[in-house]
């Protein structure tokens, strides 16, 4: 499995503006080819930075995701990582 981490500058400061934000990059993500699981929130240190971690099934469709996000969305920085060890929740 693959994870697009993803941060951009520009978070809503507003609770429900920043809901609304994630909510709809979480529903256009979820859409991806391959999509397996994700996550996104506001940087403890700097809340105007939010962050994304989106997990994938392939390398592949993690590219692909990377690529759209970059077509369609200024100023956020991705970084794809491949998942080596997974640990449960015990």
């Amino acid at each position: 499995m693959w994870m697009v981490i993803g941060e951009q500058h520009g978070t809503p400061a507003d609770t429900d503006e920043r809901v609304a934000q994630f909510t709809h990059m979480a529903e256009v993500t979820r859409q991806s080819p391959g999509f397996v699981r994700g996550w996104w929130g506001t940087d403890d240190d700097d809340p105007s930075l939010g962050h994304a971690l989106v997990v994938l099934d392939s390398l592949e469709n993690a590219r692909a995701l990377r690529r759209m996000v970059e077509e369609n969305v200024t100023g956020v920085r991705l970084r794809i990582m491949e998942i080596g060890v997974a640990v449960p929740a015990s």
